[in-house]
């Protein structure tokens, strides 16, 4: 009779090292795709999430086209160049001169909760004023209405709240800036600070900006960088960029959206002293940054540091390290065969036995 243990089929060295060789393969593979990704995402724009938070005497903004903006402004002087068509018992027309200047006509509400609608396109320049309080001018593009201003309350004989539309060019002054704090929202292109000159003293205090990854889960969102901005610096947030609907079909994948920049104005008078601060939020390649006068920078952080940061990269690096290392620590077992095991030698090198099997013909 004949021995069972004789009759079980022994391994092939040939399928063994076959199969090996395809480990390998996949391995050698899979490292060229990683480094190509890796190369793709140094050449992809970037699409970073910025946020600027600064003290500053003056701040300017061209609203966003198709967004209305409503601010509450309890207090102001509405400076306009016609008569405000409400009730004069809620609107009180000031004395010449209250809007410093002949041309305007002054007008205030005694009443709380008045709002003013700004619609898309309109542009603000916020400004702490030198003799102390705060002064907003507002304008429209093309001549065309800057918006509604209302008083809570105050309707109409059909019960519907009585707004007067807004001229074209609009001036609000406090005297004295709000003890209980003024916030004003928005959402369009920004620049904060002025250019540093002999006959404006309105600059920028301090600051800085923060980099993060543009991931929407806040959980998720890793910092990248940062950077403390000086007295005298100017920070433009741009609006995005339109593109042509063939290149939106053709790199609309390559090219993430950039949403439009948006924040809020927080100005107090607490402790007797004038404070506007500017909390703003955008996504783009860079920040430009302008100090003392000169072109500036574009504040944008090392695309080694966007790699490290990159979860995508640092999920597929992980699996192929693991995978490496399963193949190194299992080659010196089967890698070769019989043959091949008898020389410690070449069962670490790794490159010169693949390169040796892929020569090799397979055994019959």
């Amino acid at each position: 009779m004949s021995d069972p243990a004789s009759e079980i089929p022994k391994e092939d060295p040939a399928e063994s090292i076959s199969a090996w060789k395809l480990a390998i393969a996949v391995m050698m593979a899979g490292i060229v795709i990683f480094i190509g990704f890796i190369l793709l995402r140094l050449v992809q724009p970037t699409n970073w999430a910025f946020t600027v938070e600064a003290t500053t005497e003056i701040v300017e903004v061209k609203m966003r086209p198709d967004t209305e903006v409503r601010w509450l402004v309890d207090g102001a002087i509405v400076c306009s160049r016609g008569a405000l068509e409400l009730p004069e018992y809620y609107v009180a027309r000031l004395p010449d001169h209250s809007c410093y200047s002949s041309n305007w006509i002054g007008w205030r509400s005694p009443d709380p909760e008045q709002v003013l609608r700004l619609n898309g396109g309109a542009s603000a320049t916020i400004q702490l004023r030198p003799q102390g309080g705060l002064a907003v001018s507002l304008r429209s593009s093309e001549d065309e209405s800057l918006g509604g201003y209302s008083v809570v309350g105050v309707v109409d004989e059909h019960g519907v709240a009585n707004e007067v539309e807004l001229r074209s060019a609009v001036n609000l002054i406090w005297t004295e800036v709000p003890q209980q704090s003024l916030t004003l929202p928005f959402s369009g292109e920004t620049t904060l600070g002025r250019a540093v000159s002999w006959f404006d003293t309105r600059v920028l205090r301090s600051g800085n900006v923060v980099v993060y990854t543009a991931d929407e889960s806040a959980d998720k969102r890793k910092m990248i960088d940062d950077a403390e901005l000086m007295l005298g610096d100017q920070v433009r947030l741009a609006a995005p960029q339109t593109k042509g609907r063939l290149r939106e079909l053709l790199l609309g994948w390559l090219e993430p959206r950039r949403p439009w920049p948006k924040g809020f104005v927080y100005v107090t008078g607490e402790g007797g002293e004038d404070t506007m601060q500017v909390v703003a939020f955008g996504r783009a390649g860079s920040i430009g940054i302008e100090r003392f006068g000169e072109s500036g920078y574009d504040f944008e952080p090392a695309r080694i540091r966007a790699l490290a940061a990159d979860p995508a990269v640092a999920f597929w690096g992980s699996i192929l390290a693991a995978y490496m290392t399963l193949i190194l620590s299992l080659q010196p077992f089967i890698g070769g065969g019989s043959a091949d095991a008898k020389d410690p030698g070449n069962a670490t090198d790794l490159l010169q036995r693949f390169n040796r099997w892929l020569r090799s013909r397979p055994r019959k």
